[in-house]
C-alpha cells in the first residue's frame, strides 16, 4: 500500500515558491506553497499548507523571521524609489 503523502504526521521537506496572507477576525491564514523537487515546479504541482495564526503567534512569526534575515545580513527595509534614489546621486555628484 502506498503511503499518502498527505496523511498527519508526514514531514513534508521542500523550496518555498510562494505564499498567500488573508486576514482574518483574530489574526490571518497564511498558506504556503511549497515544492518537493524541480519537476513538481515545471509541471505547477506543489504542496498547499494553511495555517491560521492568532495575533500573538503572528508577532512572534515575524520576530523570528526578522531575527533569522538579521543573522544572514538580509536588510528588511525596502530601498528608496528609482527617482529618489537618482536626485540623491546627483546631488552627491554636483555637491562632493
Amino acid at each position: 500500500m502506498a503511503q499518502n503523502p498527505t496523511l498527519p504526521g508526514k514531514r513534508l521537506t521542500g523550496a518555498l515558491i510562494g505564499w498567500e496572507r488573508k486576514g482574518s477576525q483574530h489574526g490571518c491564514v497564511v498558506t504556503l506553497q511549497i515544492i518537493e523537487n524541480a519537476a513538481e515546479y515545471s509541471d505547477n504541482q506543489y504542496h498547499r499548507v494553511s495555517m491560521a495564526l492568532n495575533e500573538r503567534q503572528l508577532r512572534s512569526l515575524a520576530r523570528d523571521l526578522a531575527r533569522a534575515s538579521q543573522a544572514r545580513g538580509v536588510d528588511l527595509h525596502a530601498r528608496e524609489p528609482f527617482p529618489k534614489r537618482v536626485v540623491s546621486g546627483l546631488k552627491t555628484m554636483l555637491m562632493g
